[in-house]
């Protein structure tokens, strides 16, 4: 597979940003050395809304965080990294805010969230190159992921997208007004699933 997918150079930045926070720069750094990453030691993507990180470096970077903390700390870390990207692309898309606000104005708290998903759903494949579409039965949503760049080229035996399950805890955060919600990834291509389905339950746990 070639690196014809991209993400956002703002997405890139917010990974490794958020990482070090955890990590410190030399955490950061040496990461980086150990996915063959090197050219953003110290030279972080630009912090604009350019299609030009590439899938693979996501998936590398998620990779070398399970390879040197485990499931449990690449867990931890790559979920940070999805709500640091969610709150990052507020600021950097202030329309889309708006405009998510403004379909999320009216109905109940299950209609605005279900709102809030499908908008999100359709800003994520508006903007990178990622493919993702919404079902839903009578407990859950599922975000379903067709394209992922998480677990991109990767292989594991458990689902390895928390990346993208960060970036819903804050995104069902911020749609609901501050409630929590249980979400998980229950299929993932890193597994041979044919597709990333990550379950958000409708009710909140908060």
């Amino acid at each position: 597979m070639s690196d014809e997918f991209f993400y956002p150079n703002i997405w890139g930045r917010s990974i490794l940003t958020s990482a070090e926070e955890i990590l410190g720069d030399k955490g950061v750094n040496a990461l980086l050395n150990l996915v063959g990453l090197t050219q953003y030691i110290g030279n972080y993507p630009a912090d604009n809304i350019k299609k030009e990180f590439p899938f693979s470096h996501v998936a590398k970077i998620q990779q070398g965080l399970w390879d040197m903390y485990g499931s449990k700390g690449a867990r931890v870390f790559a979920t940070r990294g999805g709500e640091q990207t969610f709150q990052h692309s507020l600021s950097k898309y202030d329309k889309v805010q708006k405009a998510a606000q403004a379909a999320m104005a009216i109905g109940s708290m299950e209609g605005r969230m279900k709102a809030g998903i499908v908008f999100f759903s359709k800003f994520f494949n508006a903007v990178s190159d990622q493919v993702v579409h919404i079902e839903e039965d009578d407990t859950h949503w599922k975000w379903i992921i067709e394209r992922c760049p998480v677990c991109w080229e990767r292989k594991a035996e458990e689902p390895v997208c928390h990346l993208a399950v960060g970036v819903l805890n804050a995104a069902s955060n911020w749609a609901s007004g501050g409630h929590k919600y249980r979400i998980q990834e229950t299929e993932c291509v890193a597994m041979g699933d044919p597709n990333c389905v990550i379950m958000i339950e409708k009710q909140p746990i908060s």
